[in-house]
C-alpha cells in the first residue's frame, strides 16, 4: 500500500481493531506494533492526547522513535511531537484529517471516506456533542460524495449488538447509582462481569452514555475493573463541568464534555475519589 505522497505507510496499534469497526476496508492491514521493527521510522500520532495513548507498554517501548508528527483534538494534547496540528474545536481527528485532505484536494477513496466518516459519527456521538458544528456536516457531505455510506456505517456500528453484549449492558444498568444529590449517575463492572458474559473490555463502547442519559444528570461515569487497572470513563451534558479536568487528576484526560483515565487505585477507592472530584464540579459550576 502506497499513500498519494510515495511513501509506504505501517499502519499500527496497541489493540486488535475492534469488531465493530472491521467492516471498514483496509482495517485488517493494521498491525500490532512491534518496536523492534520499526527502525528509524518516523511515527506519526493520531488521536493521542499523549504518548501514552498508545498504552503503556507501547509507550515505553517507543520511548526512543522520532515522533514526528501529532494530529489530534484533545484539549489537554501535550504537544509531544516535532511538528503538532492540535484544533480542540474540532469534533473529531477525523475532521481535521478530512479538512486537510480537501484543502490539499487529494484523492479520497470510497474506502478512505467511509473510515473518515467513521471517526466523525462516533466521536460527535451520532452528531449529538456540543462541538458538532456546520462544518462537521459540510465535510460529512462531502465524504458521501465521495462514497462514504451513513446506513453501512450506522447498520455496522449501532444494529449489530450481540447477545453477550447486551447480557454486560444489563449488568451495567444494574448497577447504576445517583451521587451528588442525584447530579451524577455512576456505573460499575467488575472483571467477573466481563467473564461471566464471554464479553471484552471493547463491548463497553457507549455504555456510560446511558448514565449520562439519565434526567437531571448533569455527569455519567463508567468505572470498569479490569485486570491490573481500573477504567473510569466520564460524560458530562455540559462543557463548563470540564470532565478532562477531573479526568486529569487522576493521570488521564480528554475533552471537556468526554475524558477517560486508567488508575491503579481499586474499584471502590477509584469511586470514592471520583465522587468527591466531580462533586466540586456540579455543585460550582453553572451550567446554564
Amino acid at each position: 500500500m502506497i499513500s498519494t505522497f510515495g511513501v509506504v505507510p505501517l499502519v499500527a496499534n496497541a489493540d486488535q481493531v475492534p469488531a465493530s469497526l472491521t467492516y471498514l476496508k483496509g482495517s485488517e492491514l493494521i498491525r500490532i506494533v512491534e518496536p523492534e521493527s520499526l527502525g528509524n521510522t518516523g511515527l506519526l500520532y493520531l488521536d493521542c492526547a499523549d504518548e501514552g495513548r498508545v498504552g503503556p507498554k507501547t509507550s515505553i517501548a517507543l520511548e526512543n522513535q522520532r515522533r514526528l508528527g501529532n494530529i489530534d483534538h484533545h484539549i489537554t494534547n501535550t504537544r509531544f511531537a516535532e511538528v503538532n496540528l492540535i484544533d480542540s474545536d474540532a469534533s473529531a481527528t477525523c475532521e481535521i484529517l478530512a479538512g486537510i485532505a480537501f484543502d490539499l484536494a487529494l484523492p479520497i477513496s470510497e474506502s478512505a471516506a467511509q473510515a473518515l466518516y467513521t471517526g466523525i459519527l462516533t466521536d460527535t456521538g451520532r452528531f449529538s456533542y456540543a462541538a458538532t458544528s456546520s462544518r462537521v456536516f459540510e465535510l460529512c457531505s462531502r465524504l458521501v460524495d465521495c462514497g462514504a455510506s451513513p446506513r453501512l456505517a450506522a447498520e455496522s456500528l449501532y444494529e449489530n449488538a450481540t447477545l453477550p453484549r447486551l447480557k454486560l449492558l444489563e449488568r451495567f444498568l444494574g448497577s447504576l447509582a445517583f451521587e451528588c444529590g442525584e447530579k451524577v449517575c455512576i456505573g460499575m463492572l467488575r472483571q467477573r462481569d466481563f467473564v461471566e458474559t464471554g464479553t471484552s473490555y471493547q463491548d463497553t463502547e457507549g455504555f456510560v452514555d446511558y448514565a449520562r442519559s439519565v434526567e437531571d444528570v448533569l455527569i455519567g461515569v463508567l468505572l470498569e475493573e479490569r485486570k491490573t487497572t481500573t477504567k473510569a470513563s466520564l460524560r458530562a451534558k455540559s462543557k463548563e463541568l470540564r470532565v478532562d479536568q477531573v479526568a486529569s487528576q487522576f493521570g488521564g484526560g480528554g475533552h471537556a464534555c468526554a475524558a477517560a483515565t486508567s488508575s491503579s487505585l481499586p474499584l471502590k477507592v477509584l469511586r470514592e475519589n471520583l465522587i468527591e472530584a466531580v462533586r466540586t464540579r456540579v455543585e460550582t459550576v453553572d451550567c446554564k
